[in-house]
């Protein structure tokens, strides 16, 4: 038997999913318990009762030192190679339990065979921390320590590892911060080894390919190629674009050896690598407008008191594209933007004012240039009946932009969307392109995002929907449950039919009260659940709950199927 004791402050787990069948039953709501030994334990081959009750009357004299009489048992299987059956497992754990009440200690145990989501905060004291390994022969064996050598290097034991392998908790927070509604929805997480850096979950990375699909159809309707573009680059790159004069305290930098003598920076940003893109061959003016989109991850080094949940983070994805054209398509291609922003805007019902930004005091280029493609941009508004606002000084540090601000439906502004222009990199990189007239001549480029950051967008929508998601682009759209194990087969069956007619469905067929069932759904918030009960196994019919509480009895499947087909093409 393997165990890790951590005194803690707290420990704090919700049950996600069963990992293998015989899981214990659990609740879903989560636990938490505060001043407590956990003893994080792995069950191995040839463990009994012995073994368990060894264990405890260790962890009963620790608790004595530590002048505690609370302790948790959680199982945690990463801690040996050489795990007991699930089936042999489960007994020793319940022994373990058993023994430590019987001792009148204040026990509990997390439940068997969950994927559970946790955190744990550790004491700071030099017996917060210890390892221990049991065996059957009854010879108890302790971790070794970690050697001096490595010791003083500053490396740490494997069981020091593991308590920073903690999630980050987001606590006292209100109910509508994005942050409670993504955890309770179960779509993405944080951990203190990647800090401000988003862990997606399957039903969050679902939400967010829901939106880059969206958005990447529109696109190559309208003309767009898609490239993918290398993540590191030598800083080299960033020097002739201008970022490492004007961006590189923002920028992850590293070596690829410690004795390397070259640096190269994570990209925070697309347009040099874009850029590269358009340099790998020669272009006419009849390829242009060449419109480049580039959905990477890109990275920047934030300073940690202004990263909030999703809002401002350290590795993000942007729907990028930059534009290379000829100065006389610029205008039509800058007002196909705001078209592309009204089109998008509008399916999530979010209020937007444009705003231009000007020339900052740290630019390239000329002020004669800045002035006249910041009085494009504002003609290329004004072309659309839009006056808008002057933010001085708020630009690129190579062009002026388009910046486009929503409100939310709590009336809060946002800002989302821009569209800079650009005739500072062109020349930079010495970009040309072969004219009408035979001669070489130097594109502009329009650099522009309309979600922005998908990050800080998704963030938005849980707030602005109060994690009501429509029916388009919620992770599940319905859940199927059975009002017995009678009536399992044939809610398996509608869920097999739905799942072939491509709708997110997911079924819960578990041993619970209906009511549980559904109460769980709800705070799922599944715009559908369909209920299997007698009534609809016999005649084949479904009971349909909306969100809101409504139900319809007898619903034919086919016309179930088209209703959300329907609601899903109009992002309803």
């Amino acid at each position: 038997m393997k165990i890790l004791q951590l005194h803690a402050d707290f420990i704090e787990y919700r049950p996600i999913k069963k990992e293998i069948p015989s899981a214990e039953e659990a609740e879903s709501e989560s636990v938490r318990e505060e001043e407590i030994l956990v003893l994080f334990t792995a069950v191995e081959e040839g463990d009994d009762g012995e073994t368990a009750r060894r264990a405890v009357a260790e962890a009963k004299d620790f608790l004595g030192k530590l002048r505690v009489n609370k302790l948790m048992i959680y199982p945690f299987a990463h801690l040996s190679q050489n795990l007991a059956k699930p089936s042999d497992a489960r007994p020793v754990l319940q022994k373990m339990f058993e023994e430590a009440k019987a001792n009148g200690i204040e026990a509990h145990k997390a439940p068997f065979g969950w994927n559970k989501a946790l955190q744990v905060k550790v004491k700071g004291h030099p017996l917060a921390e210890m390892s221990r390994s049991y065996a059957r022969s009854d010879q108890e064996r302790v971790a070794a320590p970690l050697h001096p050598e490595r010791a003083r290097r500053g490396e740490r034991s494997p069981e020091e590892l593991l308590s920073r392998m903690k999630k980050v908790e987001h606590t006292g927070l209100p109910d509508g911060d994005h942050r409670t509604i993504g955890e309770r929805l179960d779509l993405f997480s944080f951990y203190e080894p990647s800090p401000s850096m988003p862990y997606w979950h399957d039903k969050g990375l679902t939400l967010k390919n829901l939106l880059i699909e969206t958005i990447r159809r529109e696109i190559k309707r309208r003309g767009y190629v898609e490239i993918s573009t290398a993540l590191l680059a030598n800083v080299d790159l960033w020097k002739v674009s201008g970022h490492f004069e004007h961006y590189i305290d923002n920028m992850f930098t590293t070596k690829l050896r410690a004795d390397d003598e070259e640096t190269f920076g994570f990209k925070p940003m697309n347009c040099p690598s874009t850029i590269l893109y358009y340099m790998s061959r020669k272009w006419s003016y009849r390829d242009l407008p060449l419109r480049v989109a580039d959905f990477d991850l890109l990275f920047r080094k934030e300073l940690s008191g202004v990263v909030t949940g999703l809002f401002r983070v350290k590795s993000f994805t942007q729907d990028d594209a930059h534009i290379f054209c000829t100065d006389e398509q610029v205008g039509g291609e800058l007002k196909a933007l705001i078209d592309l922003v009204d089109y998008l805007y509008r399916i999530f019902k979010l209020e937007y004012s444009p705003k231009v930004s000007t020339m900052p005091d740290e630019h390239m280029g000329s002020e004669e240039q800045w002035k006249r493609a910041t009085e494009i941009l504002i003609e290329a508004l004004k072309s659309k009946g839009i006056k808008p606002v002057i933010k001085e000084k708020e630009g690129a540090f190579y062009g002026p932009k388009i910046d486009i601000d929503v409100r939310d439906s709590a009336g809060r502004a946002w800002q989302l969307a821009t569209i800079q222009l650009d005739y500072q990199l062109p020349q930079r990189f010495r970009l040309t392109y072969v004219g009408a007239d035979g001669q070489e001549h130097t594109p502009a480029i329009i650099h522009r995002v309309i979600y922005g950051s998908l990050e800080r967008f998704i963030g938005i929508l849980l707030e602005h929907y109060k994690g009501s998601l429509p029916v388009w682009i919620s992770p599940v759209q319905v859940r199927v449950l059975s009002l017995s194990d009678e009536h399992k087969k044939r809610g398996e069956d509608v869920l097999e039919r739905l799942k072939a007619a491509g709708l997110r469905a997911e079924g819960d067929f578990e041993a619970a009260t209906i009511s549980y069932k559904v109460r769980n759904a709800q705070l799922q918030k599944i715009p559908y659940v369909i209920v299997i009960g007698e009534k609809e196994a016999k005649s084949e019919s479904l009971s349909v709950r909306t969100r809101d509480g409504k139900v319809r009895e007898g619903v034919r499947l086919d016309d179930f199927v088209k209703e959300v087909g329907d609601r899903t093409s109009r992002f309803e």
